[in-house]
């Protein structure tokens, strides 16, 4: 309804300025853009305008980080393996630091295909990611955590065990963390052990 009505008087405001905007050339579309954007809900907003918003908000600190969970969860919404791909080129833009906040603020449940977006995932975001814990209600608190430890694995292997060993030498490490990490490691020597027995075998 917000969506319709702000249209309808965009419209009317384009007849009464029409000259205007013709004689600039086309900067008065550019002025009109960015005038419409502040006014549009975030999820009518482009995902290049969803990005500008995050960043503005963690660089303007207007936010909290629990208050940004819900606006990331709705630019990681999932729609193919395309969107993930759109979703990589556009953090390209961003800087380690910003990305790093992104993590801290995602939801656990965001953070696999989130951390698999980052191009080149440092150490400091992997100890970010796999020490998130999911919510008190959630059934099956381990094969949340996997799927986080799987995603840094996809990446490098190598990665996931820096991470993990800066976290476990960690006095603040969380307290299902090393049950966690042990467990994620039986399993894939377990993989790797069964890929060698069955090679043509799907894991």
């Amino acid at each position: 309804m917000f969506y319709g009505l702000l249209c309808k008087t965009l419209g009317s405001l384009d007849l009464k300025k029409g000259k205007a905007w013709t004689r600039k050339k086309g900067r008065g579309v550019v002025e009109k853009r960015k005038w419409y954007e502040k006014y549009l809900p975030f999820v009518a907003r482009s995902p290049e305008m969803q990005l500008r918003f995050l960043e503005s908000a963690f660089r303007k600190g207007t936010l909290v980080p629990h208050e940004i969970t819900p606006y990331i969860k709705l630019f990681m919404t999932p729609d193919g393996e395309g969107d993930l791909a759109r979703v990589r080129g556009l953090l390209h833009s961003l800087s380690g630091n910003t990305i790093e906040k992104m993590l801290g603020a995602a939801d656990i449940y965001d953070v696999p295909d989130l951390f698999r977006c980052v191009a080149a995932p440092t150490v400091s975001q992997a100890i970010i990611a796999i020490t998130k814990a999911p919510p008190p209600y959630e059934k099956t608190p381990q094969l949340v955590i996997d799927k986080v430890f799987q995603a840094v694995y996809d990446c490098s292997g190598e990665l996931l065990d820096q991470a993990a060993g800066r976290v476990t030498e960690s006095t603040e490490r969380p307290a299902h963390f090393r049950e966690a990490y042990e467990r994620f490691k039986e399993i894939k020597e377990d993989e790797k052990l069964l890929s060698a027995l069955y090679p043509k075998a799907i894991l």
